[in-house]
């Protein structure tokens, strides 16, 4: 029966191989069809939607510099001295290829439920190291098991959704109040398909797929090439060091710790008092804050660190380069009106027991041309609650049922995977069919619990 399913869902993601286009080709696909949407359902005029794409095509400048700052401060992170010595500690846990991938996704999932941005970085760069480690492996099933853990991102602690309705006077409060985690990361019927999804069903799912020991595949030596010759740049680096006494003033100044401490030190004293005063409930400003204040402490010299970031920015290619485009779909979702649309015409179909099914695929839907959880609740959000309280439903099951669709659709969506395939040097039709399965598994448990736990089920 193994046997079975493992070749059935080899031959799927083998399959999207060939079909799936390179992430940004999907990303102009996606376009062309919202444009198309827009013109045919929300009844916009081909002008209206060529202007709505170009005057939200810049709205993701701030996300995308965020997200360039996650990319790239974690790599400096991950390649400082003590970063490489706590991944390579981690990486010598697992001691074959199935055990590797069990292992990612397992702590994939315990840091995304802790905070997505460091959900995209710890995940990437120990599966570098443990690309470096072993001979045999199926390196693009750890990829995907690294990349299914992230549903924690959203329905962890660091949740755009539950963050935002955890704060007095959140836009949707007069709808449906103020809710704590009580009521959502940690309410039954979301941690318990959580837990169910990421500690028993995921590690099972991998281990059904993964090909016995013998059948293993070597890993491609391009990927540990690629993986080496970064390491051995940093070495050189390194190795060329003059002594300090036979340098001119300027290498001085660039080896000189006096710098990096002059900034890193007030930084991180700033860091405790943050969350002195705001908790662990992190921004993402205040995450690339840390990474970067603690990637400038652990290189120890400018010259170490400027060379680390360097390479760093040189993975962040794709968000500089997509970003752009899923800003202009999103642009046009929202001023046609196609989103809200979409949300009413699954509302209209709904009743009471089945509407937290079609929030979720709603939610799904969406997701996949408009991947930014914050951006879709904000303009889906007020029509789902609304049509949640309608229907008499409790607002945080409402709630609960749109952040999983959003976020568990995620795992088919290349815009989420960027920073770690950047890393790690794969697409995303590399692993998608192993996501595609993922989703629809998690979907299942979701659905069930729907079904049986929410307080509506039984109306």
């Amino acid at each position: 029966m193994r046997n079975g399913i493992r070749k059935a869902i080899e031959k799927l993601n083998f399959g999207m191989d060939k079909v799936i286009p390179d992430s940004f080709i999907f990303a102009v696909i996606l376009t062309v069809i919202v444009y198309l949407m827009g013109i045919l359902i929300a009844k916009s005029t081909p002008f209206d939607m060529l202007k709505y794409w170009a005057e939200g095509f810049w709205n993701f400048l701030s996300f995308g510099m965020q997200m360039t700052l996650v990319l790239a401060t974690g790599f400096t992170l991950g390649t400082s001295p003590a970063g490489e010595r706590f991944l390579k500690t981690l990486s010598k846990i697992p001691k074959n290829s199935l055990q590797a991938v069990i292992f990612i996704a397992l702590v994939s999932a315990i840091v995304n439920t802790f905070h997505w941005g460091l959900g995209m970085i710890v995940p990437a760069f120990l599966v570098r190291e443990l690309a470096k480690n072993l001979k045999r492996l199926d390196f693009k099933l750890l990829v995907a098991a690294a990349y299914a853990g992230t549903i924690g991102g959203g329905l962890g602690f660091s949740g755009s959704e539950f963050l935002i309705v955890n704060a007095k006077g959140h836009f949707l409060e007069a709808v449906m109040g103020v809710l704590n985690y009580g009521l959502t990361v940690l309410y039954p019927a979301q941690i318990i398909p959580y837990v169910i999804c990421v500690i028993i069903l995921a590690p099972l799912l991998w281990f059904l797929v993964h090909p016995a020991e013998e059948k293993t595949p070597l890993i491609d030596p391009a990927i540990q090439k690629r993986f080496f010759d970064q390491d051995a740049k940093a070495e050189e680096a390194k190795a060329n060091a003059k002594a300090f006494k036979d340098m001119t003033v300027a290498e001085k100044l660039d080896s000189s710790p006096v710098f990096n401490l002059l900034v890193s030190v007030p930084g991180l004293i700033y860091f405790g008092y943050w969350v002195s005063v705001n908790g662990l409930n992190m921004t993402l400003n205040i995450l690339n804050f840390l990474l970067l204040m603690l990637g400038i402490l652990l290189h120890w010299t400018p010259r170490s660190m400027i060379s680390a970031f360097e390479e760093g920015t040189r993975n962040a290619f794709g968000i500089v380069l997509q970003f752009p485009f899923y800003a202009g779909i999103q642009g046009m979702m929202g001023s046609s009106g196609l989103i809200v649309i979409i949300a009413n015409a699954f509302v209209s179909i709904s009743t009471p027991v089945t509407y937290p099914i079609w929030n979720y695929f709603s939610a799904s839907l969406v997701n996949l041309f408009v991947p930014s959880s914050g951006g879709i609740f904000m303009i889906q959000g007020p029509v789902m609650m609304q049509a949640g309280a309608s229907l008499g439903l409790p607002a945080n099951e409402t709630l609960i049922a749109f952040t999983a669709g959003e976020t568990i659709s995620n795992v088919i969506q290349p815009f989420w995977a960027i920073p770690l395939l950047g890393i790690v040097g794969l697409k995303m039709r590399d692993i998608m069919g192993y996501c595609i399965v993922a989703y629809i598994l998690y979907t299942i448990i979701y659905l069930i619990s729907f079904a049986t736990l929410f307080a509506g089920a039984g109306m």
